[in-house]
């Protein structure tokens, strides 16, 4: 999950910037930094629909910004490029891809800072991952220039753009699902979200999925066992309605109560030596066909019982050897949105558990 704030996203960009002033290339007229070797033969163009979003950006003080995102391209390069760059050491072995997109202030006022447009960005993997955004300096192996050198002017003026490149780093075989924009930055609230679809990624994606049925050790934190691998399997997904949810105290957001509920029931047993809390279903994921993660939406708020998911699991404990079956609130927002997979976030390790979902 990505956790992003705004004194995150200065302090990244200053360290951008610090990096980026090191790159080779000549400088255009727009402050961008161009490369002058030819394009490697090992580059791949992947097929992202490309075209504009009307997005929010957040600037440091909490102001509102509209902007517009029109992605250009993506190229999945080569593991090479990172061999003759100077990158963190974690991202030696990983491949880069390299995101243009161009940025327009179609706001009022003025932007600080809008390298700090990016930071809302998030390439989603076939893996259900982020990929890291990757600072490289230097050059490739042989001299030749890094991809993706830009500089952003320091202000946008309204109605004014610019073009960017963005290095992104995933693992060695990880495709990549899409492209999203979550205003804020973060993936557990229900602000607007824009999503470039990469083709054949949800392909990729739905092959690896689990199917309804298949029981999983899920890693869970108990408080007096430790790490539990918990066998789980979903029961059922059901689309619910917002009538529901209308008189049971739950905080929803304004986007939210124009989206729609899921209920999501797993199955889990007690494998540990005591007696396990029920709050496994924090962790519970719905997955949308675009990459979105859909948290639940506490019951510990809930003044009344919701009609098709019930909560009478809350406060209880599960003994040792028993199974019991939670359901969790998911409320799906964006026009078109529909969810494809309940996911696991496991406990100390990357990546969802996840399986199909049935009957959506």
């Amino acid at each position: 999950m990505r956790l992003s704030s705004q004194f995150g996203k200065a302090a990244m960009g200053a360290a951008v910037l610090l990096l980026l002033a090191g790159c080779a290339g000549e400088r255009d007229a727009g402050g961008a930094v161009v490369g002058t070797s030819e394009r490697p033969a090992s580059w791949t163009d992947l097929p992202v629909r490309t075209g504009a979003r009307d997005v929010v950006h957040t600037d440091v003080d909490d102001r509102p910004h509209t902007v517009r995102i029109t992605v250009r391209s993506l190229v999945r390069g080569s593991e090479k490029d990172m061999r003759g760059a100077r990158v963190d050491e974690e991202l030696k072995g990983t491949v880069p891809h390299y995101l243009t997109f161009e940025v327009t202030n179609t706001g009022p006022r003025t932007i600080p800072d809008p390298f700090m447009v990016d930071s809302d960005l998030v390439l989603m993997g076939t893996d259900w991952e982020d990929g890291q955004e990757a600072h490289l300096s230097g050059g490739r192996p042989g001299g030749a220039d890094l991809p993706c050198a830009n500089f952003p002017p320091e202000t946008l003026a309204p109605g004014a753009s610019y073009e960017v490149c963005v290095t992104y780093a995933l693992p060695e075989g990880v495709g990549v699902l899409s492209v999203l924009h979550y205003a804020g930055g973060y993936h557990d609230e229900t602000a607007a979200v824009a999503v470039w679809p990469v083709d054949g990624g949800v392909e990729t994606v739905s092959a690896g999925l689990a199917e309804p049925g298949d029981v999983i050790p899920v890693r869970h934190g108990a408080d007096e066992d430790g790490i539990l691998e918990l066998p789980a399997t979903p029961v059922s997904v059901r689309r619910g309605n917002m009538a529901d949810l209308k008189d049971t105290g739950l905080p929803l957001t304004e986007e939210e109560r124009r989206g729609v509920p899921y209920y999501v029931s797993v199955t889990y047993t007690n494998t540990g030596t005591s007696d396990l809390y029920n709050d496994q279903s924090d962790r519970i994921r719905l997955l949308t066909r675009d990459g979105r993660q859909i948290p639940e939406k506490s019951h510990y708020f809930m003044d009344s019982e919701v009609p098709g998911c019930p909560s009478d699991w809350i406060f209880a404990t599960v003994p040792t050897g028993d199974s019991v079956t939670q359901c969790s609130i998911h409320v799906v927002t964006g026009e078109g949105q529909k969810p494809f997979a309940v996911g696991f976030d496991q406990v100390d390790r990357a990546g969802l558990v996840a399986w199909r979902a049935e009957g959506l």
